[in-house]
């Protein structure tokens, strides 16, 4: 697990839709974390560094994707 492994997964759903509707979908009803969906796409990080890597984008620029989650008020969960 590592921060490198949360990094990658942002860069990662940033270029993939289909992650992309799968964290949206979750996100909205609550029904998987971050770190799971990650997970089924090999990726591995706890919840610490999901947040670090999150606290890290807004420090810097925030994909298309990211933005919409910002802008569409959405609750993030990112641990495990």
């Amino acid at each position: 697990m590592s921060l490198d492994q949360a990094n990658a997964f942002r860069d990662y759903v940033s270029q993939n839709e289909d992650a992309q509707k799968e964290i949206r979908s979750a996100l909205m009803t609550e029904s998987a974390k971050v770190s799971q969906i990650a997970a089924k796409h090999g990726f591995s990080f706890t919840s610490e560094e999901g947040q670090q890597a999150w606290d890290a984008a807004q420090d810097n620029e925030l994909s298309d994707f990211e933005l919409d989650m910002v802008a569409g008020g959405c609750h993030r969960d990112t641990g495990s």
